[in-house]
């Protein structure tokens, strides 16, 4: 399934313009699967249709739906889900595009995760600067709920649900499922100690289930391609149709859905190459909480265990492609600086971690960094992990190990010559363009400096 094909599952909108308006939507079999599921399929029997067809979250975790709806299920009383639509990482968009152009889908998702976990309310949960997706989604709610797909009796089968949009604060912590259940309380945005996992209390103290966009819109396929043909496309491990996020130095971003196990190599080709004609150097395959991959990887099938096995990350299916005029130190600081500024500040490894790696990463682009430097990142980054109440730090780490990995004669360089490489040149993104909420030097009145990281008394232990 290219990004040319003939029949698009996730990214219909491409073959039918204006799938987004419920009419056209209805027209092309849209909430057909209502029909076929509710109340004619017993909830454990959907349930199980998602175990055969392996469906597993889009969002980063790659956790088995089915797995995740058993324990909800049977847990008496109300129950949530959660839409997840935060999508604020550097490298990722493919949510954007389901939420603005293909809203339908994502909420025929929604009334299948509901009915097959028994909850009767639902929220979709869109990131803030996402305007466009907010009107849609709204819109998208507004005129199921007047067909009779949301209410007391869908579609006169006696199943009951109520959804909807709830608009993000803004941070990107938000999308962590604790934090952005916290923020829908009315709460800061800050992610919980787990266990208890969602799925035991959430919402309100009650079970909730969260999905990312992309997985909720995947939900309907089970039923349309059978969970036996759904489970058949792409890689066996990590079954079906996948929408990627190509950014970086190719010559045609944009997002690219084709079945899972594609390789790296084909993905490149099919974003119209390296930009200038230039090699390839590396790859982030899982947004900026990722590892790098190198050349050597550009032939391996992209799934959730394939990845794990190098160390490397399937994550949300975002991919960011360096070329080889890149500066991997600069591009390690560009990642720090934003995970360092979207740190909540919860716990101490990440608060003050991302802070040490980014100011150690940034002296070294300096062209005042040591040995002791890079000692002090790689043991840093390698004891963080594990450490934190969310995954935050621990994805911030995994650029810098795995650059530590791969390119530790590009940070000897930077401590030998002071500067980047020969041929290479500072990585700019565009997060480094927007300025911090509490810059270093600009505390608010009253508020204490933070201590330098690179002093002798901030040091880390020998």
């Amino acid at each position: 399934m290219s990004n040319n094909s003939a029949r698009h599952l996730l990214l219909r909108h491409r073959d039918v313009p204006e799938i987004y308006r419920l009419e056209n939507y209805v027209r092309e079999g849209g909430y057909g699967t209502l029909n076929q599921v509710l109340g004619q399929v017993s909830r454990e029997e959907f349930i199980e249709w998602n175990a055969v067809a392996n469906l597993r979250g889009r969002g980063g975790a790659g956790q088995p739906v089915a797995k995740k709806w058993r324990r909800v299920a049977d847990v008496p009383g109300q129950r949530y889900v959660i839409a997840n639509g935060d999508e604020s990482e550097p490298g990722t968009f493919k949510d954007k595009e389901l939420m603005e152009e293909n809203p339908h889908q994502l909420l025929e998702g929604v009334i299948l995760c509901a009915y097959a976990v028994k909850a009767t309310k639902a929220i979709i949960y869109v990131r803030l600067e996402y305007e466009l997706a907010q009107e849609r989604v709204a819109q998208a709610i507004e005129s199921a709920r007047a067909a009779g797909m949301l209410g007391p009796d869908i579609l006169g089968t006696g199943v009951e649900l109520e959804c909807e949009l709830f608009v993000s604060g803004g941070a990107y912590i938000c999308g962590e499922q604790t934090a952005l259940i916290e923020s829908v309380e009315g709460k800061l945005p800050i992610p919980r100690p787990k266990p208890p996992f969602p799925t035991v209390s959430g919402l309100w103290g009650r079970p909730t289930v969260v999905q990312n966009i992309e997985t909720m819109a995947a939900i309907p396929l089970v039923v349309t391609e059978t969970p036996e043909g759904f489970a058949a496309i792409g890689a066996a491990g990590t079954p079906g149709p996948k929408v990627f996020s190509m950014s970086g130095h190719v010559a045609k971003p944009g997002n690219y859905e084709v079945p899972t196990g594609t390789t790296l190599r084909q993905l490149i080709e099919m974003a119209g190459g390296m930009t200038g004609g230039t090699r390839f150097k590396a790859a982030l395959t899982g947004g900026a909480a990722s590892a790098f991959v190198t050349a050597d990887h550009l032939d391996l099938s992209l799934e959730f265990d394939t990845l794990k096995a190098i160390g490397a990350e399937f994550g949300t299916g975002a991919i960011m492609v360096f070329d080889e005029h890149t500066c991997m130190v600069s591009a390690c600081q560009s990642l720090l600086r934003f995970f360092r500024d979207e740190s909540c500040g919860k716990c101490t490894p990440c608060r003050e971690g991302t802070r040490m790696m980014h100011d150690w990463l940034a002296r070294l682009e300096d062209g005042g960094g040591t040995l002791a430097d890079v000692d002090a990142l790689s043991r840093l980054s390698g004891s963080i992990p594990g450490t934190t109440c969310c995954a935050l730090a621990d994805g911030a780490c995994m650029p810098v190990t795995s650059a530590l990995n791969y390119f530790l004669d590009e940070f000897r360089y930077h401590i030998d010559h002071g500067h980047c490489p020969p041929n290479e040149r500072p990585m700019v993104m565009p997060h480094d363009a927007i300025a911090g909420t509490f810059p270093q030097g600009e505390c608010p009145e009253g508020m204490p400096e933070p201590p330098d990281p690179l002093s002798k008394e901030t040091a880390l232990p020998r």
